[in-house]
């Protein structure tokens, strides 16, 4: 699939140079199959490769998109074996699925993908959910649905005086179909900014007025905290969890919710900010095992490799005991004069442990040592010129 404009040859010109990063990534449960975005945010200029690979047969295979796609999950194929399919959503609600019989395109009705007249909604997740998509985004939106049809999934979550509705995100599913999903409600500015129409202005107002006010409204702005709520189960049955108080209101911070992991014996990880570890059986409830120590780390990512969590923040691995976040070693090693380590996504498949990198590559751990794979350069060229 190729969503080119004419001015492709001379865009460098036009926008800047390209500079992609490797920034997400979905893995096959073989580990033979994945799909990985490169591109980044360019405002000005949206493009993002979706590049497909096959591990055994070493072939990639490539599609562009003038999008600037969000998430990217796997489809799986009937027969384990066989190559699967992956759908991608944009920030302004394309739907891409892509795969070995080719590519779709669809736009979710009444968002920017259909129509620059639409609301200004940014969607940053999606899942596939027996044979609809369910979808999630700013401004309250999510839902479930496919073509023209879709309907609403959201938990009931009331957005009171003074913040706007929730920014809902999609963490995954596990095993037994419990979707994880993250509701983040800040604070509606528009409220605190003294501007022609708000309550508070008036057009006699003098300069220092205006000023003395602007700063009153703005200490009561920054008095709100900023809401984190967690929910698990299906459109139709939906269970609010308990999040640790500095993750659920938090005022000096920006605390979030990242990530879930499936673990053993049907329980399940929820990772975040402030070193947020929490494991339970979702139906059950969750509860925070991390410790103290560790709320200096952010967390993003994390896999269950041979029965060990290892999370990523920042530029690390640690493995996780159960209580304590430790430094994972061995340690990455890179070449030479290559850039540091920045982890953008993290597997277990096989025994083995999967890191991609921003820097156009991706690491994998046997238990023994880390080989480095590097995305070969052609593959990342605008426009595309073929592998070299």
């Amino acid at each position: 699939m190729t969503d080119i404009l004419d001015d492709e040859e001379n865009f460098e010109e036009l926008y800047g140079e390209w500079n992609p990063k490797l920034y997400g990534a979905a893995m096959a449960d073989n580990g033979r199959y994945f799909a990985a975005l490169v591109g980044g945010p360019r405002w000005d200029d949206p493009y993002t490769i979706i590049l497909m690979r096959d591990v055994i047969g070493q072939t990639f295979s490539r599609s562009d998109v003038r999008r600037e796609l969000r998430d990217i999950q796997v489809l799986p194929a009937k027969d384990k074996d066989a190559a699967p399919s992956y759908v991608a959503i944009s920030l302004n609600g394309d739907i891409y699925v892509v795969g070995p019989r080719g590519s779709e395109h669809s736009v979710i009705p009444g968002t920017r993908a259909e129509s620059e007249a639409a609301p200004d909604i940014e969607f940053n997740s999606i899942l596939p959910f027996d044979d609809r998509w369910l979808v999630a985004g700013s401004d309250g939106f999510l839902k479930l649905g496919k073509g023209e049809i879709w309907e609403e999934a959201a938990p009931p979550l009331k957005s009171e005086y003074p913040y706007r509705e929730p920014k809902w995100s999609i963490l995954g599913a596990n095993g037994e179909g419990n979707i994880f999903v993250v509701a983040t409600q800040a604070v509606d500015t528009r409220h605190f900014n003294l501007y022609p129409g708000h309550p508070l202005y008036r057009k006699d107002m003098s300069g220092d007025e205006v000023l003395t006010l602007q700063r009153k409204l703005s200490a009561e702005r920054n008095a709100f905290p900023q809401l984190t709520t967690l929910f698990t189960g299906r459109p139709d049955a939906w269970k609010k969890h308990e999040l640790p108080p500095r993750i659920a209101s938090a005022i000096s911070d920006y605390p979030y919710v990242a990530s879930f992991v499936s673990g053993v014996n049907g329980s399940d990880y929820v990772i975040g900010s402030d070193g947020l570890v929490m494991e339970g059986v979702p139906p059950r409830g969750l509860s925070e095992i991390s410790s103290v120590p560790d709320r200096e780390k952010n967390f993003f990512g994390g896999a269950l490799w041979q029965r060990n969590l290892v999370l990523i923040a920042d530029s690390e691995l640690f493995r996780f005991d159960g209580h304590l976040a430790k430094t994972f070693t061995p340690k990455v090693k890179i070449k030479l004069g290559s850039r540091r380590v920045q982890p953008s996504a993290i597997f277990a498949r096989n025994e083995k442990l999967y890191v991609f990198d921003y820097g156009l590559r991706y690491f994998i751990f046997d238990g023994q040592e880390w080989v480095q794979r590097d995305i070969p350069a052609g593959l990342s060229e605008r426009p595309f010129k073929g592998s070299r």
